[in-house]
């Protein structure tokens, strides 16, 4: 994902928890990426962040504790307002767009997955509410085979850009996301196909 979007033009910054990956990461965009070795699931180094960062335009910012984190649903739930509430100065100065991108629990999942599905949706209010005007927070649940095999892929069928910061992301509206409707919210930058044919429901 982050090399889709460098591709196009965009100035990534992407955190990682292991410094090979990082290391590897920035290899493949070495104009564009940018790499922080840091554990984004403790809150704490969410604020240092977000101090060490200070103003510095982000427009888009895009979580993907989910995808990469889903047997720490906690720490998951902890870690996203955190490191949005930390990077917020930054994203008034930006665009300001911030994207939660998920699983979506398919019916035959174990109770613990369709618990952490219910509080991601349920999150998303909450942490627009602390955002205020200062950043869209949006989500985007991938379902379906076409969804999983796009999740199993690293999420490289979702091209995208931007204009740079942390991560990438794409703007939502809460309610009822057809394949179609996809196109408007996201501006062009996430790649309809990949939701289900079945409303998504976002707003819990």
């Amino acid at each position: 994902m982050a090399v889709s979007y460098a591709r196009m033009g965009a100035q990534v910054v992407g955190i990682e928890r292991s410094g090979a990956r990082a290391m590897t990461l920035a290899r493949k965009g070495p104009a564009r990426i940018e790499t922080l070795v840091l554990d984004v699931l403790h809150p704490g180094k969410c604020r240092t962040l977000g101090a060490a960062w200070g103003e510095t335009p982000v427009d888009l910012l895009v979580h993907l504790q989910p995808l990469r984190a889903r047997l720490r649903p906690g720490s998951v739930v902890a870690a996203i307002p955190a490191l949005t509430r930390g990077l917020l100065p930054a994203l008034a100065r930006g665009a300001g767009q911030v994207l939660i991108v998920t699983r979506a629990a398919d019916a035959g999942a174990p109770a613990e997955a369709h618990a952490f599905d219910a509080a991601l949706c349920t999150l998303v209010p909450h942490v627009q509410a602390e955002a205020g005007g200062r950043a869209r927070i949006s989500m985007l649940r991938i379902a379906g085979p076409a969804g999983r095999a796009v999740v199993d892929a690293g999420l490289g069928g979702l091209p995208g850009a931007g204009r740079g910061g942390i991560g990438m992301g794409a703007r939502l509206s809460a309610g009822y996301l057809r394949p179609e409707e996809a196109g408007a919210w996201a501006r062009g930058m996430i790649d309809a196909r990949v939701l289900d044919d079945k409303p998504a429901r976002i707003d819990g």
